[in-house]
């Protein structure tokens, strides 16, 4: 008799877990919420109370304060108030820095000023708690890097007065935000940069989330020991750590690193939304977020206080992870091997003996549920991508992208499962296992630290396929090793997914839904039976998919606390042409600023890219132009070597963008040329920047080829003229300026 599949009830039970692995996915962030501030405080003694009121008094009225500007020196002043109340004697180094990349093709440049005070003995082996305390100009930085400034104060605070075994050097740095120009001047000419051992950065890109250790040096055997010596709620994975250093994100630790210190860096990232924006002020800012940051920086450092030197003994290499923010289980590199590869040999051996039939469907399932999710998943995001005009429209309404992708991933294991029908439950549970032990295995080549997330499920799965060899209960054995081990997955692997959903928003949600697919047929296969009806389950599911589906499409993708980043700039030069142009991105001009000019993407001079932008008047006021003046040309065999000084009165920072035709193979800065130098391996276009009051005179070195090209020269006004009012007038409530925020731009062109 051929069995048919109707829209039949399948089992409560399965029901049950279907609704719970849904409601798991979609609400895993809840498990990494940070601990309360009484919680904090009465673990690791950081009081977040005192630290956010000693933050207002060091913001005072919220003004946006970057890099040598006006507003900068009085929050700089009102920090060092704040360090004499605790007793201690700060110091600032003041210094022209510039820093160079290779990867982003460029240099930045400013006037710096680092605050500097310590506790402890004097010499070597010290522990650096640093943060930095400029901000950018559209936003206050309570968060970025407010937190971190006031949780290194509330540390130093704790630390008055007792007497320690090792120093603690305190590092507020400046200019982060344009390239850690305060962290590249600390670490190459600060007599205090000698005596570190171990660096404890703290930073923010968001207004709240749990604070997370993301990043630590290689070998980490050092710092995961001091951040584990003592109880606190640590939000922490190897995994993260491995991805982090493949992102091109940097932070002051970046520096920090190159130095050769230990590492440990924390931040808090949620809503990225609010991230460089003005909603990142007090009102915006979760205490207990300031708390958990603080209070895991604080465990670190005494974990460090506390350590004894193991100056003689090579450093190890782990592999880290929280578990549901609880504590931290540690393993080394080769247990994580060997309980991956005991779960895989345990799965291999329970698929063998589960008889002849599904040999080969139960190893396709696995592969089958992760090609449905992840099609299904990319297909319904890429469908909304052409519906909406909003680029990012999940940071809205993040829940609706969950429920599409892991509703599809459900989908994909429901359909792995009803191309098993007939195979042996065993069978199915040992195919999936057989993918994830061997996938982990596999990302282990490029990513060490992923295994943690994997390694102990497996271990118990292993277990329980070959106890399953015994004479007894299989069943029983089944059920219980399955779903315990498929638990302990989800407890390791969710965390991790909700903190890249977070990070990286739904552009890859799809992948989301393929992984999840994967873990889902762990989890459902313990309490299915070949028997199960399968269609109604999947016609529900697919119902979930389709409501998620109209959510994320019709929902307004921006709202006064979740803002569209929309800059105004009017942009003018020697040519005259004017123009209004919006940003970042490509995103279209909304309605109201459309019925004030007729925006529209396409090419603008002086543009390397299309921008969208409008004709605009002629800008009140004076020009502000920038020019560069060649103080000498030197000609050799391979080209011309140039010391420039570009000037520029009364501009608030000068961008020089300088085509790949120039062919320059070395950059250095600063009044005696020296700061900062980079050089190039191949020719490309570079992007040179200089913020703040001290770029009114800026000299530059330059080795390029022999043939002159067009320099682009840009002076940056931190305002827009009267004629500017009604573009920002009509901006909507729902949008916001971002990062730089609205700025006045002259645009000329230069041979050299």
């Amino acid at each position: 008799m051929t069995q048919t599949h109707r829209l039949a009830r399948p089992p409560i039970q399965f029901i049950l877990g279907l609704l719970a692995l849904l409601a798991a996915f979609c609400y895993k962030g809840v498990a990494s919420a940070p601990p309360s501030i009484l919680e904090t405080l009465s673990t690791t003694g950081f009081d977040t109370k005192v630290a956010i009121g000693r933050l207002a008094r060091i913001l005072g009225d919220e003004r946006p304060h970057p890099v040598d500007s006006p507003a900068n020196d009085l929050v700089r002043e009102r920090i060092l108030n704040e360090i004499k109340t605790l007793g201690y004697t700060p110091e600032v180094r003041d210094d022209f820095a510039c820093r160079g990349s290779k990867r982003f093709g460029g240099m930045s440049c400013a006037r710096v000023r680092n605050i500097l005070f310590r506790a402890g003995p004097s010499g070597g082996g010290a522990a650096l708690i640093a943060a930095h305390y400029d901000s950018v100009p559209a936003g206050p930085g309570a968060s970025d890097d407010g937190a971190g400034v006031a949780a290194t104060l509330e540390i130093a605070a704790r630390l008055a007065g007792r007497k320690l075994t090792k120093p603690v050097i305190f590092l507020l740095t400046d200019g982060e935000e344009v390239g850690l120009l305060g962290a590249s001047s600390f670490v190459r000419k600060d007599p205090w940069a000698k005596d570190v051992a171990l660096a404890i950065n703290m930073e923010a890109r968001g207004t709240g989330g749990p604070a997370i250790m993301f990043q630590t040096s290689a070998p980490n055997g050092r710092e995961i020991a001091a951040l584990t010596a003592k109880p606190m709620r640590t939000i922490a994975n190897s995994m993260a750590a491995d991805i982090y250093r493949t992102l091109p994100n940097d932070t002051d630790a970046t520096e920090f690193l190159a130095k050769g210190y230990d590492v440990v860096n924390f931040a808090f990232i949620a809503p990225v939304a609010r991230y460089h924006t003005p909603l990142d002020n007090l009102a915006h800012l979760e205490p207990a977020s300031v708390g958990h940051m603080g209070g895991a920086a604080l465990v670190a450092l005494e974990g460090h206080l506390a350590g004894k030197p193991s100056a003689d003994a090579p450093e190890t290499d782990v592999i880290y992870s929280d578990v549901l923010g609880r504590f931290i289980l540690v393993m080394p590199k080769a247990v994580g091997y060997g309980l991956l590869g005991f779960g895989l040999l345990g799965a291999l051996f329970a698929y063998v003996r589960s008889g002849p039939k599904g040999v080969v469907r139960a190893l396709i399932a696995p592969l089958a549920a992760l090609l449905v999710a992840g099609g299904v998943g990319f297909g319904a995001l890429w469908l909304i991508d052409q519906m909406r005009v909003e680029s990012q429209w999940w940071f809205a309404t993040p829940m609706a992208g969950r429920l599409l992708v892991y509703s599809s991933g459900l989908l994909g294991a429901l359909l792995a499962l009803w191309f098993c029908r007939g195979t042996m439950p065993m069978r199915v549970l040992a195919g999936a296992w057989i993918w994830v032990t061997g996938l982990f295995l596999g990302l282990s080549l490029v990513s060490p630290g992923s295994m943690i997330l994997a390694a102990p499920a497996a271990g118990l799965a292993g277990a329980g396929f070959l106890l399953s060899g015994m004479k007894i209960d299989r069943r029983l054995l089944q059920v219980t090793f399955s779903l315990a081990s498929a638990l302990v997955l989800l407890i390791f692997i969710l965390p991790a997914l909700d903190f890249a959903e977070v990070g990286l928003g739904f552009g890859l949600g799809w992948a989301f839904g393929a992984i999840g697919a994967l873990l889902m047929l762990c989890t459902l296969a313990p309490i299915w039976q070949p028997e199960t009806k399968m269609a109604g389950a999947s016609l529900l599911t697919l119902l979930a998919i389709g409501g998620a589906f109209a959510w994320a499409a019709f929902t307004p993708a921006y709202s006064p606390e979740i803002p569209r980043p929309l800059n105004v700039q009017h942009w003018h030069g020697d040519d005259g042409n004017h123009a209004w142009v919006l940003g970042p991105g490509d995103e279209a001009a909304p309605t109201s600023l459309q019925a004030l000019a007729p925006f529209k993407l396409a090419s603008l001079r002086n543009s390397d890219s299309k921008r969208v932008h409008a004709p605009a008047p002629v800008p009140s006021g004076p020009p502000i132009p920038a020019r560069i003046e060649i103080l000498s040309e030197t000609k050799t065999a391979k080209g011309r070597t140039l010391k420039l000084r570009v000037l520029a009165p009364g501009a608030d920072e000068v961008v020089l963008s300088v085509p790949k035709e120039a062919q320059v193979r070395m950059l250095s800065g600063g009044a005696d040329g020296q700061a900062g130098g980079v050089t190039f391996d191949a020719p490309k276009a570079l992007g040179l920047r200089c913020v703040g009051r001290s770029c009114v005179q800026w000299d530059l070195e330059v080795k390029l080829g022999p043939t002159p090209a067009p320099w682009i020269t840009r002076a940056v006004l931190r305002k827009l003229g009267p004629e500017g009012d009604p573009i920002v007038k009509a901006r909507p409530p729902w949008a916001s300026p971002v990062q730089g925020g609205d700025i006045r731009v002259t645009n000329q062109s230069q041979k050299l």
